[in-house]
């Protein structure tokens, strides 16, 4: 019975050896490696160049003039198109945070005071926040229920104080 339980990892051993060896074969001869033909395409090679490209409208020149329209670190930076405006009762949508599985909805303070974080179920006046996405915050309350999206505030960002002083430039060190 010993000699029965040795022989069965010896078989196996030598068939994983052989299957090594024929893969090996294989892969050194290149047999095998022939691409199969196509049933039901026609014979001559699709050609991709200046048709194909001729087609297809050139945006990018236009997307690079929207794009330097619209300076990176210019303090009247706004996005193309507004977002939705909101709803009445509630404050502005300024931001939304997902991470994992944590899910939080930033809105604007009714005044200068702490902006107001909301997680799912949380109430916000009469409307409760019934979802959070990357897209929005669902809520539902007395007028239905509303997908909002971060909005900018609309008023105009107030020119520095003239009594601030101003970042000088750095210089290189020596």
């Amino acid at each position: 019975m010993i000699a029965g339980g040795r022989s069965l990892p010896l078989g196996l051993g030598a068939a994983a050896l052989g299957l090594c060896l024929v893969i090996a074969a294989e892969i050194l001869t290149g047999v095998g490696t022939a691409a199969p033909e196509s049933v039901g395409r026609a014979t001559t090679p699709a050609r991709i160049g200046q048709t194909d490209a001729a087609l297809a409208p050139d945006r990018h020149g236009g997307w690079l003039d929207q794009i330097l329209a619209r300076p990176l670190f210019s303090p009247g930076r706004r996005p193309v198109e507004l977002a939705a405006a909101g709803v009445q009762g509630l404050p502005r949508l300024t931001g939304v945070v997902v991470s994992g599985s944590q899910r939080i909805a930033i809105f604007a303070p009714a005044s200068n005071g702490h902006p107001i974080i909301a997680e799912n179920g949380a109430h916000i006046g009469e409307y409760e926040v019934k979802g959070i996405t990357d897209a929005g915050v669902t809520v539902a309350g007395p007028r239905g229920t509303t997908l909002l999206r971060p909005a900018f505030d609309a008023a105009p960002v107030p020119p520095p104080a003239p009594g601030l002083p101003r970042a000088l430039p750095l210089r290189p060190q020596r």
